[in-house]
């Protein structure tokens, strides 16, 4: 949606006061009418934000979904992932005829993955779904924190499995991810709901546009990550049946490969949590370390190992290179939040006037 600048007029009403209009639109969107309380706030580049009574500001409208208009089960699930993501609180998937079993148990399986919302209402020909959340209840940090604790145990999870042989582990690592995904579409919900309303954005401990934006970064680096720990943890299981007594000397070295992405992740996030521009800066230099390592391994691996077992190891350390990359994008944006606010490394110098 693209917001027009509309010029107003400032009247002046008695001897002291000046009002200004508000859009006709705007009025009808929000419920707005003659005796209404509104409230303003100036935000902190000196704009004048008003906003109507909480009460009037809860969406109770319905978001039809029509499933004959979803080529398959796979759409369906997207669209209704999409209206949660949205802040929608109800929403109707309905058809023209009535529901397929497949369509139905789609459904299901969605809403088992999304936190809050359940099926409250039920037809041959429809299913209503409502979500519950109410975001006061679910500060940003809290939730970046919970996914943050997740992902590193699965890494620990995948990294352990692969150094005692432990497949138990590595299937632990893979059952996590079903919660690490409730908690990123739990995340990207509450901020887009934040986006859109500024008492859900200080609900939630929101305070700048920049953090929605750097938030939401935060939130697709974790999920990509925990991808990449599940696929590590896959192949951990595949190659067991393949490696020998001889070949641990070389998984022992990919393991401390792991260990050091490990600890770039680890302390990116702690960076971020904690304001620690070195600590950022660390994990940083690290990257370049594990890219020597990994290409020396891999060489060696390729030259001197079944080619298949070779396959395995490569994709493991693949992912770990990945991983080791958005670890250093998290150090680089928990710089830049850093430098965003008051710091003793930076500071404004204001303009010297001639004389």
């Amino acid at each position: 949606m693209v917001n027009i600048m509309e010029p107003r007029k400032i009247q002046k009403v008695g001897y002291s006061t000046l009002s200004v209009s508000i859009p006709m639109n705007w009025a009808k969107k929000a419920g707005i009418k003659k005796g209404d309380v509104v409230f303003i706030s100036e935000e902190n580049d000196g704009a004048l934000r008003i906003t109507p009574e909480p009460t009037k500001t809860e969406d109770q409208s319905i978001y039809v979904v029509n499933v004959d208009n979803c080529d398959n089960t796979k759409v369906l699930a997207r669209v209704i992932v999409g209206n949660y993501v949205l802040g929608r609180n109800l929403i109707k998937v309905e058809s023209e005829r009535r529901l397929m079993r497949e369509q139905i148990e789609s459904i299901r399986e969605v809403t088992q993955k999304l936190l809050g919302i359940g099926i409250i209402e039920e037809s041959d020909r429809h299913l209503l779904l409502q979500c519950s959340i109410d975001p006061k209840n679910f500060p940003i940090d809290t939730v970046v924190r919970r996914l943050y604790v997740i992902t590193s145990i699965m890494f620990k999870e995948g990294m352990d499995a692969l150094i005692d042989r432990d497949m138990e582990l590595a299937k632990d690592a893979l059952a996590r991810e079903h919660e690490a995904d409730t908690i990123f579409w739990l995340l990207t919900r509450l901020l887009a709901s934040a986006q859109q309303s500024r008492l859900v954005s200080e609900a939630i401990g929101i305070n700048e546009p920049m953090d929605v934006v750097e938030y939401n970064l935060i939130a697709w680096y974790l999920e990509m990550i925990g991808d990449r720990l599940y696929a590590i943890a896959k192949n951990v299981i595949s190659l067991e049946d393949l490696r020998n007594d001889e070949e641990e000397e070389l998984f022992e070295r990919l393991s401390q490969i792991g260990l050091v992405v490990f600890t770039m992740f680890d302390q990116a996030m702690k960076s971020m949590f904690d304001g620690d521009i070195k600590l950022a800066s660390d994990a940083v230099d690290l990257y370049e370390a594990v890219g020597r390592e990994e290409d020396s391994l891999l060489k060696e691996f390729q030259e001197n190992h079944n080619p298949e077992l070779s396959a395995f190891v490569n994709e493991i350390a693949w992912e770990l290179r990945i991983v080791a990359e958005y670890s250093t994008a998290i150090a680089n944006i928990s710089i830049d939040n850093v430098l965003w606010g008051e710091n003793d490394i930076c500071h404004i110098q204001e303009p010297i006037e001639e004389k």
